[in-house]
């Protein structure tokens, strides 16, 4: 089941929840109840390897020799 980030528009908690995308729409603050709720942007890398990033070089943005980020 996917993970998907969220920030609440009425307290400003940022939150993430599992849940599948047909419910996402059913998603409330945890912290206080509202569905004013807003999900965010999340980046995540969905390749297997082993530990190896496929990217040589430095990240101009992170400074991290080999990050895995497509700029």
């Amino acid at each position: 089941m996917p993970r998907f980030d969220f920030s609440c528009q009425e307290c400003g908690k940022q939150f993430d929840v599992m849940v599948s995308n047909a419910d996402k729409h059913k998603v409330s603050c945890p912290e206080c109840g509202t569905s004013n709720i807003k999900q965010m942007l999340s980046l995540f890398n969905t390749t297997k390897n082993s530990g190896k990033s496929d990217v040589k070089g430095s990240c101009h943005c992170c400074s991290n020799t080999g990050c895995a980020m497509r700029h």
